[in-house]
């Protein structure tokens, strides 16, 4: 399977290679960890893998499935990249599933839909292919009917997980997945350890500031990023985990991925879990504007307005 450049530990890249290759990728698989653009990025790579027609590294980028899948960027051998999370695949046979854009959750209607397309054939390929987008969002309704397909899938069919964490998603589906753990979001190249702790002290702020009575906390906690994009945009995933962490907790479970486990701990006893998911949710949407490239002073107003939820 071709990564496309994606920095994935060697492991994952062995057990997804050797799943496409011999065409025995699993009914259902989750993935969980990195940055949500990492999953992302990830699971459109695999879903093009498996429509892939060519009979070496896949995707190839330049047969007739990828071509479709990849649209205007048809024949370029290297193209996932950044494109990856602003374009969807356009291929017949993939699918991506999200939330209802008014609802904090992810509710029963989508997979409902989901659930009775699932059992039309393939147009083009040997394979269908669903990703669920935030799949941590999904609610115990959405999951129970996800259950249903999950027990006995047609056997062309693929569904990818996307989510922060498995651990968030109800035993029953889980059992019947392959985890797939990417670690923990990529640092980028050239950046400092100080400027990494320095981004991670500014998350737990902020996400303390976030339980504060009055919105002056937050704006206080926000102020470090004002002359400091790179911070930013180094800060918001570390956020997003804690608030992951916070629902973990809130769950009842507690393998945590933040650095500020402590402050996960606060946030799930000050807040129920569907403000957590919503705090979740609007990290992600700063994090997407962050990637198309929002006015910097914008971001920042947004920050204090919208976790203030």
């Amino acid at each position: 399977m071709d990564f496309q450049g994606m920095k994935v530990n060697s492991g994952l890249k062995d057990a997804l290679s050797a799943m496409v290759a011999s065409n025995k990728m699993p009914h259902a698989i989750i993935l969980e960890g990195s940055s949500a653009a990492g999953r992302m990025k990830l699971a459109r790579l695999i879903a093009a893998s498996l429509v892939c027609t060519s009979a070496g590294e896949r995707p190839c980028m330049v047969c007739s499935a990828c071509k479709k899948s990849f649209g205007s960027r048809r024949g370029e051998k290297k193209y996932a990249g950044d494109k990856l999370l602003s374009e969807k695949l356009n291929h017949p046979d993939i699918s991506e599933i999200a939330k209802e854009s008014d609802r904090v959750q992810f509710g029963i209607n989508p997979i409902r839909i989901m659930r009775s397309e699932a059992f039309i054939m393939p147009n083009e390929s040997d394979v269908k292919v669903y990703i669920l987008s935030d799949a941590h969002l999904l609610n115990a309704q959405a999951q129970n009917a996800l259950l249903k397909i999950l027990e006995e899938p047609p056997a062309y069919i693929c569904f990818i997980l996307e989510c922060s964490s498995s651990s968030i998603l109800l035993q029953t589906v889980r059992s019947r997945s392959v985890v797939f753990n990417l670690g923990p979001p990529e640092k980028g190249e050239g950046i400092s350890s100080k400027k990494m702790e320095k981004a991670a002290v500014a998350a737990a702020n902020v996400a303390s500031a976030v339980m504060a009575p009055k919105e002056y906390e937050l704006l206080k906690s926000a102020a470090v990023f004002e002359n400091d994009k790179v911070l930013l945009k180094l800060a918001l995933p570390e956020l997003e985990l804690i608030f992951r962490d916070a629902l973990v907790i809130k769950m009842g479970n507690s393998e945590t991925m933040s650095v500020s486990p402590e402050t996960a701990g606060l946030l799930a006893e000050a807040f129920p879990g569907e403000k957590l998911i919503k705090l979740i949710e609007e990290t992600r949407k700063l994090q997407e504007a962050i990637e198309r490239n929002a006015n910097h002073n914008l971001l920042i107003t947004l920050l204090s307005s919208r976790l203030k939820v």
